[in-house]
């Protein structure tokens, strides 16, 4: 989004415009409570990683025993972790880019490469989530299941397709909000 005043970039981040000062909008309390939903669950996932990790440390340097099929869920909660923290900077606009347009570019054609891009970035995670459903169905299919805790594995490999899903419509949004103000022309 833009600031209405000045037109700078908006961050989700931010409550006012670091140019001119003019506070932002709040936002929909709906999208500001799944926003909190995301950040929570990113920090219990982490908080459970570390634990479990620093827990088999210790049953395995003192009690020479861990927890059978720790390794596993912990492999799986990164999976958590990263497609959380993808999202979050999805939303936040802070994921890995060229800014190099940015530089270079008027405001007018950087807003018209910020489209392309867009599409590209919407088109190649289409193809990932649709990949990664196929992948959760193999798994599914398999029925294999993590021992000691009895849970399949493809109910932790739920958030691959989910966010996905989370990133291509951020990046689709972001996308159909660049290319308004492309045409529009107001405030770039």
């Amino acid at each position: 989004m833009r600031c209405q005043v000045c037109g700078l970039r908006r961050y989700d981040h931010l409550t006012e415009c670091p140019e001119c000062g003019t506070p932002y909008p709040a936002p929909h309390p709906v999208l500001s409570a799944l926003h909190k939903v995301e950040e929570g669950l990113l920090a219990v996932f982490l908080g459970l990683m570390v634990s479990l990790v620093l827990v088999q440390i210790v049953m395995r340097n003192f009690f020479s025993t861990g927890i059978m099929g720790g390794a596993e869920i912990v492999r799986h909660l990164v999976l958590w972790v990263a497609f959380l923290g993808a999202g979050v900077a999805a939303r936040e606009g802070k994921h890995i880019r060229i800014d190099i347009a940015g530089r270079l570019l008027s405001p007018r054609f950087k807003c018209g490469a910020d489209v392309l891009t867009g599409i590209f970035s919407v088109a190649i995670c289409a193809i990932l989530t649709y990949a990664s459903v196929n992948f959760l169905l193999v798994d599914f299919e398999a029925q294999m299941s993590i021992p000691f805790f009895g849970l399949p594995i493809w109910v932790l490999e739920l958030i691959i397709p989910a966010g996905y899903l989370v990133i291509t419509a951020r990046f689709a949004l972001r996308t159909v909000r660049s290319l308004v103000w492309f045409i529009q022309g107001e405030n770039l």
